[in-house]
């Protein structure tokens, strides 16, 4: 979704876009360039199943990486021009078809510039990067022992486009309608044991009368019930959620849970969240001390509990604001430019780096 919506963005921005992507990925403004078939992919991954948890393995010697790599490589040297920059969310997944331009991802490039252009991975390659938290960076040049000024890389926040948290009620389903009859807290994402469903279902137990919707791939959740909260609903099991369903069923959630136990790099559930002008309560590390305000964030259950009592109390406005100030920080309008900023930080690397002050569009490349 990252790559689609970027993509699309920034073609409409007017910048010359190439999608390297598999059968199926077309971008509206872009041009495609079809590396694998939707049989190929089905063949590593099986059908594609919106409940099931991908078993895709971060390892450039699996053999789906390796066929991407040989195909993409006779692709991108056809049209890779001197100046290009080639694009990757893949770290050294990919480093592969990296090793086939001279110093694109260290040294001195001789033809064109890989970024690493939204990094929330750990595995990672090139000395450009953009980063998806200031959090993630920090965690990752600590990672290497990196204590400089580094200006080969950035921060940028994740994008999202504010037309997927609009709701039309006339579109809304049956099914999250009587949902949204009594009033509910949400866990969204996959519902695995790092993402913390365990500590939202602790935590709506404790509130009387509350429920909790748990919507995302993964059965997880299922082995932790109790008899009585199965009888009384109290966890209400949603699955996979559509794009139009994720808006519904935020924007009439109490608040969305997002306990996640490990260090985010981002963690888009919350950000979502507050797009639908409903608060996010979350852990207090990693990214969401960047993304959530501090009210929100918590340490210990009485924290968790605390922030969901103080959720129920939200007026009207109250939303409103929450959903003006996240819009502000994370729409495609507030961040493309942010990209735009960087890509010319790098390019104007052709001529005199940190000293250029010419209009990089009137000058002619080396």
């Amino acid at each position: 979704m990252k790559d689609l919506k970027w993509s699309g963005a920034m073609s409409k921005r007017g910048h010359e876009v190439i999608v390297y992507g598999n059968e199926g990925s077309e971008v509206e403004g872009a041009e495609l360039v079809q590396l694998l078939t939707e049989e190929e992919r089905a063949s590593f991954f099986g059908p594609y199943d919106r409940q099931k948890l991908i078993d895709l393995r971060w390892d450039a010697n699996e053999p789906y990486w390796r066929l991407q790599a040989e195909r993409a490589i006779p692709e991108l040297k056809k049209r890779v021009k001197k100046g290009d920059f080639i694009l990757s969310m893949s770290g050294n997944c990919h480093q592969p078809i990296a090793n086939a331009f001279e110093n694109c991802y260290s040294g001195t490039p001789t033809e064109a510039m890989w970024v690493e252009y939204g990094c929330g991975y750990y595995g990672v390659m090139s000395r450009y990067v953009v980063y998806e938290s200031e959090t993630h960076r920090s965690w990752l040049h600590g990672a290497r022992d990196s204590k400089g000024e580094n200006n080969d890389d950035a921060v940028v926040y994740n994008f999202f486009d504010l037309r997927d948290f609009v709701v039309d009620p006339s579109k809304v389903s049956d099914k999250i309608k009587r949902i949204q009859e009594k009033p509910y807290f949400l866990f969204i994402g996959r519902v695995i044991e790092s993402k913390g469903f365990q500590i939202a279902d602790e935590v709506t137990q404790y509130i009387p009368g509350s429920r909790l919707v748990v919507a995302g791939p993964g059965e997880v959740h299922l082995q932790n019930l109790t008899e009585d909260e199965k009888a009384n609903d109290a966890v209400i099991h949603f699955g996979h959620a559509t794009i139009e369903e994720r808006a519904a069923l935020m924007t009439g959630a109490i608040a969305t849970i997002a306990p996640t136990r490990f260090r985010e790099p981002f963690g888009g559930v919350a950000v979502e969240a507050q797009l639908c002008g409903c608060p996010a309560i979350t852990t207090d590390h990693g990214a969401f001390v960047e993304t959530t305000e501090r009210q929100w964030r918590c340490v210990t259950h009485r924290d968790f509990v605390e922030a969901c009592e103080r959720a129920q109390k939200l007026t009207a406005i109250d939303r409103a604001n929450i959903k003006i100030r996240a819009a502000s920080l994370f729409s495609l309008e507030a961040v493309m430019p942010l990209y735009e900023k960087y890509f010319d930080r790098l390019y104007a690397r052709w001529w005199a780096g940190y000293y250029e002050m010419r209009d990089l569009e009137a000058l002619t490349l080396p």
